[in-house]
């Protein structure tokens, strides 16, 4: 009875509550502004491109809804430096391997995306980075 308790509390996922349990993996992008890579970690985030360096640094999610079917979550960069642009970086699944991943200059970014007066924006303040990257 012991070892059969032992085996099933050794099977029990790492994360209690699979709803906070971050996507994590290596993603790579191609091309001019999206060349680097994603690479999210249990704990930290870092993405490397052309233009913008950001992380290795830790993160909360602020956004996740991985049931329809687009799966997305959101990350909030907890520190960053001047060298990152993103206060946010979200990624959402749309065919095979390939995520769409999206930087947002902050919070406010992020959460206004849908709204016209922001979408597409060129002020600096609601400016994105997208690039489509390959899971590995």
């Amino acid at each position: 009875m012991k070892l059969a308790l032992l085996l099933a509390a050794s099977a029990a996922p790492v994360f209690s509550n699979a709803a906070d349990a971050p996507l994590t993996g290596v993603f790579h992008g191609e091309g001019r502004a999206c060349f680097g890579g994603l690479f999210v970690r249990s704990k930290t985030i870092e993405w490397t491109s052309s233009f913008s360096k950001c992380g290795p640094v830790r993160y909360e999610i602020l956004d996740k809804d991985m049931t329809g079917d687009h799966p997305r979550i959101a990350y909030r960069l907890v520190e960053r430096t001047k060298q990152c642009r993103n206060a946010v970086i979200a990624l959402t699944h749309y065919d095979g391997e390939v995520w769409d991943v999206t930087g947002y200059p902050s919070v406010e970014a992020y959460q206004k995306r849908d709204l016209p007066e922001w979408k597409n924006s060129v002020q600096p303040d609601r400016a994105i980075t997208s690039c489509g990257m390959r899971k590995q």
